[in-house]
């Protein structure tokens, strides 16, 4: 009965062998390699495969070398250089001094020539060479008759426009000749002129100075204080003084009229004026009635002027006079007023307005073959003709008394000259002689000609205290002398 346990007890030792080769098979082929074993409670299933291939993973215990970054590279600074400074900003500018037109007593003999001056200096900042242009306007009754300029400047007169090329700190000048009428003293107003550079630009008035016209009956006077110093150009107000005498011998009914410069009004009229009105943008009429005769009326006029003007100053108005005796012409009279104030603080001094020395009249052969065209001639043929004549006469003359003079010295040398006055004839002497032959003394006559044409001739035979002997003289003999 043992034998069949003792089989049983292996059959049963052999299945629990092969039981436990079995799991460790499944173990080892079920499971992943180095894949925990689940813990309690879990559940383990299979993998799915996936047609991906499998990457090796790293054994986890061997370390994986650390990686270098790469060596970062910087790059140097640029080198800090300075940026160049920027240039500067040209700034154009220039100063324009304009004079007045003055017509003196001369204008009232009928001559009505004056200057105008301009003078322009280029002020400008940061710039080189510099073109100032312009042009003119004057008023009606005058004109401008010719120009030019100086010191860079040019002027068109046909074209009433000037140009000047001015380096800088230079100043150029322009100059026109202007002639006013006989009657335009009446009614001339200013005139004007502008200049610019660029967007830069400058106006001025042309002023018209005269003196007091002769007018018998009438007198007329004006006066305008000077402007109180400023540090900078403003408005302003001042009193014109204006004072009317009438001079005739009747009454007569008076009136002014005042003509103020650009930039200047009239404001407030004295009580003197019965009546005013405007008659145009620069001129005022005051009426004052009746004047009898040596009676004179005065009276102040306001008058107020714009910074603008201020800095123009001096300026020129005028003030004209009025007397109409009953059934007698009117006679009329006119007086000039300046405006005048110190320079501004820290301001340039104005420009001289001298008029500078024309230049040169250049005469060339276009010029002298129209003017000798003006006057008739053909302007093809030169003059030239009296003086060749006159070259000629002259040589010609010269030659007769050349042949005349050899002709008289030759009849002298010949003796043919019978027409010398006694006082011109030597006297004939007798002139010893000694050491001729034999040794005796020859006289001899001197020349009949003049002393003043000839030498002295010398005797024949040797002179005395000579060497020279004749030529008949026997030879010496050796050793003698």
């Amino acid at each position: 009965m043992e034998a069949p346990s003792g089989r049983r007890t292996t059959r049963r030792l052999r299945a629990g062998s092969f039981v436990l080769l079995a799991t460790a098979c499944s173990v080892l082929f079920a499971v992943p390699a180095f894949a925990e074993p689940p813990g309690d409670g879990e559940t383990s299933t299979a993998p799915v495969e996936t047609p991906t291939t499998e990457v090796p993973t790293p054994d986890p215990t061997t370390e994986a070398p650390p990686t270098q970054a790469p060596p970062t590279t910087v790059a140097p600074p640029p080198p800090t250089t300075e940026a160049p400074p920027s240039p500067p900003t040209p700034v154009h500018r220039f100063k324009m001094t304009v004079s007045t037109v003055s017509l003196g007593d001369a204008y009232w003999q009928g001559d009505g020539s004056g200057e105008l001056v301009v003078a322009i200096k280029n002020t400008g900042e940061n710039v080189g060479k510099d073109t100032v242009t312009g042009y003119y306007a004057l008023p009606s009754g005058a004109q401008v008759t010719g120009g030019y300029g100086s010191g860079g400047c040019n002027v068109a007169v046909g074209a009433y426009s000037f140009s000047c090329a001015l380096p800088p700190d230079a100043m150029g000048q322009i100059v026109l000749k202007v002639n006013v009428d006989p009657g335009a003293w009446k009614t001339i107003t200013a005139g004007q002129i502008t200049a610019s550079i660029g967007a830069y630009q400058r106006i001025a008035p042309i002023s018209f100075a005269f003196t007091t016209p002769p007018t018998p009956g009438i007198e007329l006077n004006t006066s305008a204080p000077p402007l109180p110093a400023a540090s900078a150009p403003a408005d302003e107000s001042f009193q014109l003084a204006v004072r009317l005498r009438n001079t005739g011998v009747t009454k007569a009914v008076g009136a002014v009229e005042i003509v103020t410069p650009p930039g200047v009004d009239l404001v407030t009229f004295p009580t003197a004026c019965r009546s005013h009105k405007r008659i145009a943008g620069d001129r005022d009429r005051c009426e004052l009635g009746d004047i009898a005769a040596g009676k004179e009326v005065s009276g102040n006029f306001g008058m107020a002027i714009s910074a603008a003007a201020r800095a123009e100053l001096p300026l020129v108005g005028a003030v004209h006079a009025y007397l109409a005796p009953p059934g007698l012409d009117m006679v009329e009279t006119r007086y000039d007023y300046k405006i005048t104030a110190p320079p501004v603080a820290g301001s340039e001094a104005p420009l001289p307005t001298s008029a500078p020395p024309s230049p040169p009249a250049q005469r060339n052969l276009d010029s002298d073959l129209s003017l000798r065209n003006q006057s008739g001639g053909d302007g093809s043929q030169m003059s030239s003709m009296p003086i060749i004549g006159a070259i000629v006469a002259l040589v010609a003359l010269f030659g007769v008394f050349v042949v005349l003079s050899l002709r008289r010295r030759m009849r002298l040398d010949t003796g043919e000259d019978d027409s010398l006055r006694a006082d011109e004839i030597e006297d004939v002497m007798l002139v010893p002689v000694s050491g001729g032959l034999g040794g005796k003394s020859e006289v001899i006559t001197r020349s009949s000609v003049p002393r003043s044409l000839t030498l002295p001739r010398l005797p024949d035979g040797p002179v005395a205290g000579s060497r020279f002997r004749a030529s008949n003289d026997p030879p010496k003999r050796g050793g003698e002398d």
